[in-house]
């Protein structure tokens, strides 16, 4: 069973489907019977799987002295992983006749600015100091992707949900920089946004962004057990775990628990099905 799981990880399914539970949480707002379109979410999915897939291939060409696991995994089996991608691309394409107009806009917007950024991240930041810029302009992407389709099908969105919309935002960017600091950790030689803040600084940020999550939780949505408030509750807990790693740093290193966790936090809204 651990051998099919770490497989799953290191093709970032988990990630997908932290992505895709996600949306739905952010669809099922404000009070936990939003409609959900599915077919936007599955095809937030496929996108999802398709830009990390396309992401380690390009960091093969980018960076081919810097190989972590996962990209020893998409080096080795680099040729199925483009026949992947390019199958998902045309089940994309079709998914994109099945959603809303709005929401097929709105993609188009995104994946317009991904082809853009890839561009830069290529061709500009290679080699570059602001080689840092690619994790925030990747949460920022996540964010507006994950939380965008779900309320681009809106009529309106109340200010609860858009201080939930920036939760992800603030936790998107927490996990990418706890990552570039277990990296930095394990290859102080590789330049990323950790090489840029330094890790003392980088690991204040991380608690900030938890602190930060956790006031205003308590400020904002303790008043009640509605579902927008077990969901800020939820964030909040996601915030704490990933603030709480670096404290044990030589656990977390080891065979990438770091990854494991971080990712795996994105799971957890799966649990507002049951509570």
């Amino acid at each position: 069973m651990k051998p099919f799981l770490k497989f799953l990880h290191l093709l970032s399914l988990d990630v997908v489907l932290g992505a895709m539970l996600t949306s739905v949480m952010f669809w099922r707002l404000p009070d936990g019977s939003g409609p959900i379109e599915m077919s936007a979410v599955i095809l937030l999915g496929i996108s999802t799987w398709v830009i990390y897939i396309l992401d380690r291939l390009l960091d093969l060409r980018i960076y081919p002295e810097n190989l972590s696991e996962r990209h020893r995994f998409h080096a080795d089996h680099q040729y199925n992983l483009s026949i992947l991608l390019v199958v998902l691309s045309v089940i994309g394409l079709v998914f994109c006749f099945l959603i809303p107009l709005k929401v097929l806009t709105f993609g188009a917007c995104i994946s317009l600015t991904l082809v853009v950024y890839f561009y830069v991240l290529n061709k500009v930041f290679n080699g570059n100091k602001l080689i840092w810029m690619k994790e925030p302009v990747t949460a920022v992407t996540y964010t507006l992707a994950v939380v965008g389709i779900a309320f681009v099908n809106q009529s309106s969105v109340n200010l609860s949900g858009w201080i939930l919309a920036i939760f992800l935002f603030l936790i998107a960017s927490q996990n990418l920089l706890l990552f570039s600091y277990f990296e930095d950790l394990n290859e102080p030689a590789v330049k990323n946004t950790v090489s840029y803040f330094g890790q003392s600084t980088s690991k204040k940020i991380i608690t900030g962004i938890a602190a930060l999550i956790m006031f205003l939780t308590i400020f904002l949505f303790s008043g009640g057990w509605e579902y927008i408030n077990k969901v800020a509750l939820l964030m909040m807990a996601m915030s704490l775990i990933l603030s709480l790693m670096p404290a044990f740093e030589n656990f977390f290193l080891k065979n990438d628990r770091y990854r494991w966790i971080g990712d795996g936090v994105f799971l957890l809204p799966a649990i507002l099905f049951f509570v």
